[in-house]
């Protein structure tokens, strides 16, 4: 009998041991599908506020269906004035460019997305301002997604943009920050396969783009070139370039220019676009000579080794 119970323990720790075999790998999977499930979350979560460029651009075919969607992870339609017709002149522009994209309406609907991206613009100029929301921002999340869909579903560059390159398939879509004469976002749009793509130029509040050369060098290869050279605080240059389809950044200023007093002196920053270069120069009628002992800027085109050098004289 004693070895009878013996056995008999032995059996039933081995049944049991073999149980939890058993069912704790189901438990881990479980574990882990939670886990995984929540990395996803995140990825989704966080895929939404990026900068236009950086966000892969997604292709709904209901675009009230996917705004909507993006409310319930994070994104918001932000209105300053808190006007609820504000918030439905939004919603109403979606709804259009949906009924553009579909081919239920025959125009884009360019003064609905013009008015419903100024409505989203002051919300973000004025928090931008003043000192900004804390963590993510759903309002710019929401703003950020309808430029890339206005652009996607765009048939004509003037729509989308503020300013051109002459070949008009690239341009710039300005928007200024709360602060008068202060920039917010400068976004690149350039033509795509389908419609326009978008992104972001330099840092918000940081790039004050307001002009746009399309330039050639002695090899053929086009860039474009995304300058501000009548703001000295917001001298910025930014030099793009085709690789296969995509618009990429090539170059941005990365070298030390400026002129002490050159504001007092009167002396004014021209840019030759034959030569690439910037100089200190003084109007005489119409004439502009450039000043002795100032520094010169000068871009050296020479494809994905394009830069910018400071030359003195």
């Amino acid at each position: 009998m004693k070895k009878k119970s013996i056995r008999f323990f032995i059996f039933v720790t081995l049944c049991m041991a073999l149980s939890g075999c058993k069912h704790e790998p189901k438990a881990e999977r479980q574990q882990e599908t939670a886990e995984m499930e929540e990395e996803s979350d995140t990825v989704i979560r966080e895929g939404i506020y990026a900068l236009p460029g950086d966000y892969k651009v997604d292709h709904p075919k209901d675009l009230v269906a996917y705004f909507d969607s993006l409310c319930h992870v994070g994104a918001f339609v932000a209105t300053h004035s808190r006007d609820k017709q504000d918030t439905l002149a939004v919603w109403d522009a979606i709804k259009w460019l949906d009924h553009f994209a579909q081919g239920k309406a025959k125009f884009y609907p360019a003064s609905q997305i013009r008015i419903a991206l100024e409505i989203l613009r002051l919300e973000q100029a004025y928090c931008f301002n003043h000192g900004g929301p804390d963590g993510k921002n759903g309002g710019e999340a929401f703003m950020f997604r309808l430029i890339e869909q206005a652009a996607l579903h765009c048939n004509q560059i003037d729509y989308i943009t503020d300013f051109r390159a002459d070949d008009r398939k690239v341009g710039v879509l300005y928007f200024g920050e709360w602060g008068l004469g202060n920039p917010l976002y400068s976004i690149l749009v350039y033509q795509a396969n389908k419609g326009f793509r978008v992104k972001m130029i330099g840092d918000v509040g940081d790039a004050k783009i307001e002009k746009i050369f399309h330039i050639t060098d002695d090899q053929g290869r086009e860039y474009y070139l995304c300058s501000n050279n009548n703001d000295g605080f917001y001298f910025r240059q930014y030099l793009y370039g085709w690789k296969d389809d995509d618009l990429c950044l090539i170059r941005k200023m990365d070298v030390e220019f400026g002129c002490p007093d050159s504001y007092e002196k009167g002396y004014e920053l021209v840019f030759n676009p034959n030569l690439c270069t910037w100089s200190y120069c003084k109007k005489d009628g119409d004439i502009y000579h450039r000043v002795d002992n100032t520094p010169m800027l000068r871009l050296v085109l020479d494809g994905e080794a394009s830069k910018f050098i400071v030359e003195q004289n």
